[in-house]
C-alpha cells in the first residue's frame, strides 16, 4: 500500500494544508475539557475557583484572557469560547474533509489511470494471464478500497497522534494516578485489534478473488444473453450465479462475524475505563474534607473526558488498521498489474515514423504461446506485396489468426522475423508500426457512440468526404444513408442495433478511413452475402491499390482472384500461389476447395461474379 502513495505527489500541498487544519481542529477539540472543567470550578466558592483557574486556556503554553473575578462573567467568556472552538473546529472540519475528499479522488483517478495506461500496452497473452473479468474489479473495487484507505488515514494518521499525545498530556497535567487505569485498558484495546487482524487477513484475498469471480459470470450471462435465452438455461446461469454470489455472501458474513466483536468490546472498555477513573476518584477522596473534593472535582471531571478522548482516537486507530489488511491486499493485486513487465516492449532507438508501401515480410518465422506445448506456427516464410491481394486459408487451428496478430505486435513472434517496409516489427513503436496497418478483427465490434465518431476512431483527422468514400467502398453507404442521421446515427454499445452484415462493413469501413499502408481482413467477409462480398472486394482492389492486402477466409470463393494464397496446415505453410496452381501443386488447398465447392460450382461462382460486377451499382 505505501508504495502506492507515490500517486499523492501532485497534490502534496494540499495534504499540507489538510494536515495542519486536521490538527487545528484537534487542538480546539481537545481543548474542550479544559474549559469545561473550568467552568465546573467557577460553580465553587471563590476561593476555590481563584485556586483552580489563573487563566483562560493554555494555548501552546501561553495563558491567555485572565479571569476577571466575576462568575457569571467568567462563565459566558468562557462559554463563548467554547462556542468559539466548537464552530472553528466544526468549520475546520468542514474545510479539511473537502481536501481530503479531493486528494482521495485525485489519487484514484491518477492510480487509475496508470493501471489502464499499463493494462492497454498489454500483450493479448497478457490479458489472458490476468483475465478480463479480473481487470475490471482491480480497475473499480481494488482502486476504490486503497482510496478510502488514503482518505481514512490522511483523518486518522494525524487525528489519532495528535489527540493521543494530548490526551496524555492534560491527563498527566490534572491527575497522574488516571494514567494507571488507562495503562490497563489501552493494552486490552491493541490486543482485540491484533487478534481481529490476524483472523481477517486471510478472508480479504479470498474475497477479492470471490469478486473477480462474480465479475466473470455476470459479465458472461450478459454477453450471452441471447445464447441463453436460445437454450433455455436462464435457470442454469441464475443458479451458477447464485453460487459465486452466495460464496461470496458467505465470506462477506463470515468476515463481519469476526469483526462484530470489535466494536462491543472495544465500546465496553470504554465505559469502564469511563467508570474506573470515578471510581479510583472516588476512593482516593474518600474522608477527604467536602471543600477540598469539590477543589478537585473539576481535574477529575476534565481526566475523564480526556481519557474519553484518548479512547476514541484509539477507537479511530483501530478502524484504520481494520482496513489496512483488505487495502494492502487490493495494493498488492493493483502492484502485480503495475510490475508486469510488458511482453511487446519498446525498442530503445525505434525506427523513426515514415510513410512506406507497405512491404510485409515472414522470414522463418516461429511462434508459440506462452506455457503451450508445441509451437502454432513453424519455420514460415513469405512475402506480401504493395498493391497485391494476399489470402490466407486453412483448417481450423492452422495458424491463420496468429500470423496476422504477428504483424500488429499483438504477440511478438519466438524465432525469426517479420519485416514491414524493410525494418522488424520490433524496431518500430508499437504506435508507429500500427499506424501503417488498417486492422479489421473476426469480431465486428463497434463502440457506443454515433457512426461518425466510430469511423473516426483510427483517423480523427479525417474528413466527411473521406468517410462517405470508405463507406461507399465498404458497401455500407447505402443502408447509412437511409437512416434519418445519416453518419451521426447513434450506435449502442457494441454495435448491436446493426446487423452482423452491417457491423462488419462499418468495420471494414472505419479501417479503410485511416488510408493505411497494410490492410488486415480477419475472415471480415464472413457476414455478407456473395454479391455484397464480390462488389466489396472489387471496390477494394482501386481504392487500396498502393497498399497490401491480407485476407484471412473460410470461404474458397472469396479469395479466388487472390496474387497469393497462402494455405496453412497444422502451423506450415504447405503451399502458397494462384488458385489455378494450387489446384495442382497443393493436395490440402485441393481438399479445401473441393469441401465447399466442386469444379462446375468454381466457374459458376467467377461467372456469377463477372456478372455481377458488369451490373455495377452497392447494396
Amino acid at each position: 500500500m505505501i508504495r502506492l502513495f507515490r500517486y499523492l505527489k501532485p497534490v502534496w500541498w494540499l495534504i499540507v494544508i489538510a494536515v495542519i487544519s486536521i490538527g487545528i481542529e484537534c487542538y480546539l477539540g481537545v481543548s474542550l475539557p479544559s474549559l469545561m472543567s473550568r467552568i465546573a470550578a467557577i460553580m465553587q466558592d471563590s476561593t476555590g475557583y481563584a485556586d483552580t483557574w489563573s487563566g483562560l486556556i493554555p494555548f501552546f503554553g501561553i495563558e491567555f484572557i485572565a479571569p476577571t473575578g466575576n462568575h457569571m462573567t467568567d462563565t459566558w467568556i468562557i462559554g463563548g469560547v467554547m462556542l468559539g472552538f466548537a464552530a472553528g473546529a466544526m468549520l475546520i472540519a468542514f474545510g479539511s474533509s473537502i481536501a481530503v475528499s479531493y486528494i482521495g479522488a485525485n489519487f484514484g483517478r491518477s492510480l487509475r489511470h496508470e493501471v489502464y495506461a499499463k493494462v492497454s500496452h498489454f500483450s493479448v497473452g497478457q490479458f489472458t494471464k490476468f483475465g478480463t473479468a479480473s481487470l475490471i474489479t482491480r480497475t473499480t473495487n481494488d482502486i476504490e478500497q486503497c482510496q478510502q484507505m488514503v482518505q481514512m488515514s490522511l483523518r486518522t494518521m494525524v487525528r489519532a497522534p495528535i489527540t493521543l499525545v494530548l490526551s496524555i498530556v492534560m491527563i498527566t497535567t490534572y491527575d497522574s494516578r488516571v494514567a494507571g487505569i488507562l495503562a490497563i485498558s489501552i493494552p486490552i484495546i491493541i490486543l482485540v485489534i491484533v487478534v481481529l487482524s490476524v483472523k481477517a487477513i486471510p478472508l480479504f484475498s479470498k474475497m477479492q478473488s470471490l469478486f473477480d469471480k462474480v465479475t466473470k459470470v455476470l459479465r458472461e450471462s450478459l454477453t450471452g444473453v441471447r445464447v441463453v435465452r436460445a437454450f433455455n438455461q436462464e435457470k442454469r446461469e441464475a443458479e451458477r450465479f447464485n453460487e459465486v454470489s452466495g460464496q461470496t455472501a458467505r465470506t462477506v458474513v463470515r468476515f463481519a462475524r469476526i469483526m462484530s466483536f470489535g466494536e462491543p468490546i472495544i465500546t465496553i472498555t470504554f465505559n469502564l475505563t469511563y467508570i474506573a477513573i470515578y471510581f479510583v476518584a472516588y476512593n482516593m477522596y474518600n474522608g477527604l474534607p467536602w471543600g477540598e473534593v469539590m477543589l478537585r472535582f473539576p481535574g477529575i471531571l476534565a481526566s475523564a473526558e480526556y481519557a474519553m478522548e484518548l479512547m476514541s482516537a484509539f477507537m479511530m486507530f483501530s478502524f484504520l488498521l481494520i482496513m489496512w489488511p483488505r487495502a494492502s491486499v487490493c495494493a498488492r493485486r493493483i502492484n502485480a498489474v503495475l510490475d508486469e513487465e510488458l511482453t511487446i516492449p519498446e525498442p530503445e532507438n525505434p525506427v523513426e515514423p515514415f510513410k512506406g508501401d507497405g512491404l510485409v515480410e515472414f522470414r522463418n518465422v516461429t511462434f508459440a504461446f506462452p506455457d503451450a506445448d508445441a509451437p502454432s506456427l513453424t519455420n514460415i516464410s513469405f512475402t506480401v506485396k504493395p498493391g497485391q491481394t494476399t489470402a490466407i486459408i486453412g483448417s481450423t487451428g492452422s495458424g491463420k489468426s496468429s500470423v496476422i496478430n504477428l504483424i500488429p505486435r499483438l504477440y511478438d513472434v519466438t524465432e525469426g522475423e517479420i519485416l514491414v517496409d524493410g525494418h522488424n516489427v520490433k524496431d518500430y513503436r508499437t504506435k508507429d508500426l500500427r499506424a501503417k496497418i488498417g486492422f479489421i478483427p473476426q469480431q465486428a465490434l463497434l463502440f457506443k457512440g454515433t457512426i461518425r465518431s466510430n469511423m473516426l476512431f483510427g483517423a480523427p483527422e479525417a474528413t466527411e468526404e473521406d468517410i462517405n468514400k470508405a463507406l461507399e467502398v465498404a458497401q455500407a453507404a447505402h443502408f447509412v444513408s437511409q437512416k434519418e442521421a445519416g453518419i451521426d446515427s447513434e450506435v449502442e454499445q457494441g454495435g448491436k442495433n446493426f446487423s452482423g452484415g452491417q457491423r462488419q462493413r462499418l468495420c471494414i469501413a472505419r479501417a479503410l478511413v485511416r488510408k493505411a499502408e497494410v490492410y488486415i481482413f480477419d475472415d471480415s467477409f464472413s457476414a455478407l452475402d456473395f454479391r455484397t462480398d464480390t462488389k466489396l472486394r472489387h471496390a477494394l482492389k482501386g481504392y487500396t491499390k498502393d497498399s497490401s492486402i491480407i485476407i484471412v477466409a473460410q470461404r474458397v470463393s472469396t479469395i479466388l482472384d487472390a496474387d497469393n494464397i497462402l494455405v496453412l496446415n497444422e502451423g506450415k505453410l504447405v503451399g502458397q500461389g494462384r488458385h489455378a496452381e494450387l489446384m495442382k501443386t497443393c493436395p490440402v488447398y485441393q481438399e479445401i476447395v473441393h469441401s465447399q465447392l466442386d469444379a462446375d460450382e468454381i466457374q459458376k461462382t467467377m461467372s456469377l461474379e463477372k456478372k455481377i460486377l458488369a451490373e455495377g451499382g452497392a447494396e
